[in-house]
């Protein structure tokens, strides 16, 4: 069974472990070590110099004024408690009509983080640090507060760009998605548990994560500690350049938490500043990833896409495709899984070309295709690769 991945809002269970300490032994005969032996040189220790000594203080004294904290305002109507209790009692009005249960305004209230990366006020955060929010305060490093609306939110990615009317602002840089590399130092900042700048550090764990919490993207996986109030916030390389924006934690490990990479945010951001939307594109394709056991069926590649639906009216209609072709490879590209495919797609703009590599009992095909404009319905929601959903 998938293990199933949910986002910071969700509630962390903390605990505390001890760790046993044991004596080194040392012969009678044998001078006890000097307390006071030279430390090993920096050199000696083999770590990157900006995580040496004063490194993290410097890049979090440097990005520090850049981090915002949200705080969030909005409503939702519940049914009275009370009149829940005897429901059962009262459900039946005049004439055997249903009566209706007395309705109230709750008032929700939300913690999350943000960064800035315009100096005019233009804010990155989470979609689901600002979905449904009526009112949204944006707190500065400094502890000033301005109001702040949502000039753009993509749903499918969970990204959202929040405007304050601020000029000459600190900001953050991105960095570039080719430097990335699994192991190097990071430290991710915001305000967990709504605790306002919070720094934490760690490791790139992993790349291209394709978990159930979205297909649409390939998370970077961190041990970092981030917690519920760190969406939206930025995870930051040595060189305190933004390499993703924190998105999520693993429910039932330590240490396993998930951000948006740069390379979305490269390709999301820009839409969203101009037209407050994502215009996605669209193959037009039900796709679901190869069985691991393929014994059952006879399966003539290892690797690839199975093709599950094609839309009647959508791009790849009519060009040739069937239920059941393996597309191996999109661009030259070889496929692995479903989720590397809508990855790939929603990385192009629509209108582009694609040509997909098919492999049809044993049979090799290209098929050319135009990618068009998902629909509303499809381009909002948040695809599982195992339900063949998607592109």
């Amino acid at each position: 069974m998938k293990r199933r991945i949910v986002s910071t809002v969700l509630t962390l269970a903390l605990g505390i472990t001890g760790g046993a300490v044991g004596a080194r032994m040392f012969p009678a005969n044998q001078p006890l070590p000097s307390l006071t032996a030279k430390p090993a040189l920096a050199s000696e220790i083999h770590l990157d110099p900006p995580m040496q000594g004063d490194g993290v203080a410097d890049l979090v004294e440097k990005c520090k004024p850049a981090v915002v904290n949200i705080d969030t305002v909005s409503h939702r109507t519940v049914s009275v408690p009370q009149f829940d209790m005897f429901r059962d009692f009262f459900d039946q009005g005049p004439g055997g009509q249903q009566m209706q249960a007395p309705q109230q305004q709750e008032v929700m209230k939300g913690i999350g983080s943000g960064f800035i990366i315009r100096d005019d006020g233009l804010i990155l955060t989470n979609n689901h640090v600002v979905k449904g929010a009526e009112k949204l305060t944006v707190t500065m490093a400094d502890g000033k507060k301005y109001p702040g609306r949502v000039l753009g939110a993509d749903p499918g990615t969970d990204l959202a760009v929040v405007k304050i009317d601020a000029h000459n602002l600190p900001t953050l840089q991105l960095a570039d998605p080719k430097t990335l590399r699994v192991g190097e130092y990071v430290v991710a900042m915001g305000s967990p548990l709504g605790l306002q700048q919070t720094v934490t550090a760690g490791i790139l764990s992993a790349i291209n994560r394709n978990i159930s919490l979205n297909a649409r993207v390939a998370f970077l996986q961190t041990d970092a500690a981030i917690n519920p109030g760190n969406s939206g916030g930025p995870l930051l390389n040595i060189h305190g350049q933004v390499i993703g924006v924190n998105t999520a934690i693993a429910r039932d490990g330590q240490g396993i938490g998930f951000a948006i990479p740069v390379d979305t945010l490269n390709a999301i951001v820009p839409q969203l500043e101009a037209k407050g939307h994502v215009d996605r594109p669209w193959l037009g394709v039900g796709v679901a990833d190869l069985p691991e056991d393929k014994s059952q069926m006879f399966y003539p590649v290892d690797h690839g896409v199975l093709v599950g639906t094609i839309e009647p009216n959508g791009p790849a209609s009519g060009v040739g495709l069937k239920r059941g072709d393996i597309i191996e490879s999109m661009n030259g590209q070889s496929l692995d899984s479903a989720a590397q495919l809508i990855q790939k797609v929603g990385n192009l703009p629509v209108g582009s070309d694609v040509a997909l590599l098919v492999n049809r009992s044993g049979q090799e095909k290209t098929f050319h295709i135009h990618l068009g404009k998902m629909p509303a319905k499809l381009a909002d929601a948040s695809p599982d690769q195992n339900e063949g959903d998607g592109n």
